[in-house]
């Protein structure tokens, strides 16, 4: 065939280069063909190696710990291999004698005598195997112990122990996830995909004979995983048509009017609606994962709304102290490279204190408006060597780019615009609105936003569901909060969670809910202390919790970040006094409980840490303070003291 489509007769320049673009695939499907018989036979020799288990200690899916670096691993794989010591056994090369004079007798052996000599050395076919296994490490673990891990790796099988606690069981690796379908809550360990299942045909996790007790457990177990993620995606079903409501009531008909902000978020919304379709005949499993992926759609929309309500809030405060809008064409001052402007913050979201380019400023740099800049990656080449495609610049090292060198090459995000012949750049009209810059239709859209955020904090507000007098101090809105979904719903799905991705997913969608406040003031403090927390402006973070707390005794949030920046300052007691306020609202905040662990690990009172981090992991199973908990039964084994003794 290809030598037929070579030997076409004359054709047009066009066509004779489609033919030589198929004939091309035509050799790269070949060699994907090829690759994948090799792929093919290689893994089924690896199912005819692993036929035979004798010797092998762990099977594929349980979770070890190594005996000195005291990380956990998932078992991905094992290989039995001979000992080390066969590899350094004399041949008959080594065991010939190249001194001077030697076989002086045997000078005319000839080739049969030196192959017959090389069969009759001893043979050691009766040594020893040593098992290798294929580890993914826990990245917690692996982070606290300093190893430092790309992949998965190989570990003998006289260096690892079998983890026993179940609250250790759980491993967070990303690479899991694409071998292993998820985690058995019965038998405690990683259930394999179908490709170690097919190379590994005869584990024990195969083999597993459960009795009639076991079955009914499962059996029970599946039923309320389902029944909790019916409820679930009943809920958010109720919330996505609630939300939908509204966008209707503020714009008619968002596409329409050719409002697209709008109607990106109806398209969101409906998203929600169409993936929660068909979840009455989904198995456990899947229904679990529906019910988590419609259930992150609708905290990420949440999230949205309060992020651009907040940060129009805050552009809106800030607007007299921004020179350059989104879009402006602007030059650094010192380092002559020209950029577009993104985006910008009234203060810097980081530490700055040691920047290079601001040791020069008067004046302090953690006061003044920073940039987010797309900068010309010619200009950042001649001003620092190599290709720079993001800069973060303080406004005072930045000016408008002269008007015979407006004509930058950047590449930006899709739904950015070049303007009509100013040389400047429009953004997208989401980005405008949350910058509190003029944009077509602007009244409606603040109108159905602040509905929005009112509405969506109403219904997580009733979600928490935690006293009467929370519940009595909704705020009566235009809409009235109606779902059956309660956070102990969410807690259930956090508690089925399959593997640590999902944990993630739903651990968010909890935070959303303590986060909730009726007084949207207070839900903007709570954004505001993040922002100075995360740039390591503690002290003031710290005065904006206690304002919220001052205002709000029962704001569970602003205790529990409170105690977050005590720590960071290395005041214990009263980190240890706030984790407890927050606890006193819900005892299974898990973020509380975390922190009154690290707390109590860095009081040297193992006992208590130990005790708040297995209450955290009873909570929240997929917590990365199981690896805070090794360090903490490692250290009492140490002192000679009983992990499980009460205190």
């Amino acid at each position: 065939m290809i030598y037929k489509l070579n030997s076409i007769g004359p054709q047009s320049r066009l066509d004779l280069d489609c033919i030589k673009d198929r004939v091309n695939l035509g050799f790269e499907v070949f060699k994907s063909l090829n690759q994948l018989s090799e792929l093919l036979d290689g893994r089924k020799l690896s199912r005819e190696k692993h036929m035979d288990r004798l010797g092998v200690k762990f099977h594929v899916g349980q979770v070890v710990q190594h005996k000195t670096k005291r990380w956990r691993a998932v078992v991905a794989g094992w290989e039995k291999n001979e000992h080390e010591a066969q590899s350094e056994q004399n041949t008959s090369l080594t065991q010939k004698d190249y001194t001077f004079g030697a076989h002086t007798d045997n000078d005319d052996m000839n080739e049969m005598d030196i192959q017959m000599q090389v069969q009759t050395l001893p043979e050691s076919n009766n040594s020893p195997e040593v098992v290798e296994y294929i580890l993914h490490l826990d990245q917690g673990d692996a982070a606290f112990s300093r190893t430092r891990v790309l992949g998965s790796i190989k570990v003998k099988e006289h260096e690892l122990d079998l983890v026993v606690d179940n609250d250790l069981k759980r491993v967070r690796n990303s690479l899991v996830k694409h071998q292993f379908t998820g985690f058995d809550h019965i038998n405690m360990e990683f259930i394999p995909g179908k490709v170690l299942q097919y190379e590994y045909p005869v584990e024990t996790t195969c083999d597993i004979q459960q009795d009639s007790h076991d079955v009914c457990k499962e059996t029970k177990y599946d039923l309320d995983k389902h029944e909790n993620a019916k409820v679930v995606l009943d809920g958010v079903k109720t919330i996505a048509s609630q939300l939908h409501r509204i966008i209707l009531d503020t714009s008619s008909c968002a596409e329409a009017r050719n409002i697209p902000i709008l109607y990106e978020l109806e398209r969101k919304i409906q998203e929600i609606v169409d993936q929660e379709q068909g979840y009455e005949s989904s198995d456990a499993m899947s229904s679990h994962k529906l019910a988590i992926k419609c259930l992150n759609r609708f905290i990420g929309l949440a999230s949205e709304v309060n992020s651009v309500m907040w940060q129009r809030n805050r552009a809106k405060e800030n607007k007299d102290r921004v020179h350059f809008p989104l879009g402006s064409v602007v030059r650094h001052k010192k380092y002559g490279f020209r950029g577009v402007v993104i985006s910008w913050d009234p203060y810097p979201q980081t530490d700055v204190s040691n920047w290079d380019g601001l040791q020069d400023l008067s004046g302090d740099v953690h006061n003044m408006p920073f940039y987010h800049i797309i900068p010309d990656l010619s200009d950042t080449v001649k001003a620092f060597g190599q290709e720079r495609p993001f800069r973060y610049v303080c406004q005072e090292n930045l000016e408008w780019c002269p008007e015979n060198h407006l004509d930058v090459e950047v590449i930006l995000d899709e739904g950015w615009s070049a303007s009509d012949g100013r040389n400047e750049f429009v953004a997208p009209d989401v980005l405008r609105f949350s910058h509190f810059e003029k944009i077509q239709e602007e009244d409606i859209i603040d109108a159905c936003f602040n509905d929005l955020q009112i509405e969506i904090n109403q219904l997580l507000i009733s979600m928490r569901k935690s006293s009467s007098d929370e519940e009595s101090s909704y705020k009566e809105g235009k809409y009235s909060p109606n779902t059956s979904l309660c956070v102990e719903s969410l807690f259930n799905l956090l508690r089925h969670s399959e593997c640590f991705e999902d944990a993630l997913s739903v651990e968010e969608a909890i935070k959303e809910v303590w986060k909730a406040h009726s007084e949207v003031n207070i839900r903007w403090d709570l954004y505001d202390g993040l922002s100075h927390l995360l740039r390591g402006d503690r002290r003031t973070a710290l005065n904006i919790y206690d304002k919220i707390i001052e205002l709000d005794p029962g704001c569970t949030e602003a205790w529990n970040k409170k105690a977050t920046c005590h720590y960071m300052l290395g005041d214990m007691a009263n980190s240890e006094e706030a984790a407890k306020s927050a606890l006193k609202a819900d005892d299974r905040n898990f973020q509380a409980l975390a922190g009154l662990g690290l707390v109590y690990n860095e009081t040297k009172e193992y006992e208590k840490a130990t005790h708040c981090f297995r209450k955290c992991l009873k909570t929240n199973p997929w917590s990365s303070v199981s690896s805070r908990l090794v360090s903490c039964l490692d250290t009492l084994k140490r002192l000679g003291k009983n992990p499980n003794e009460k205190f």
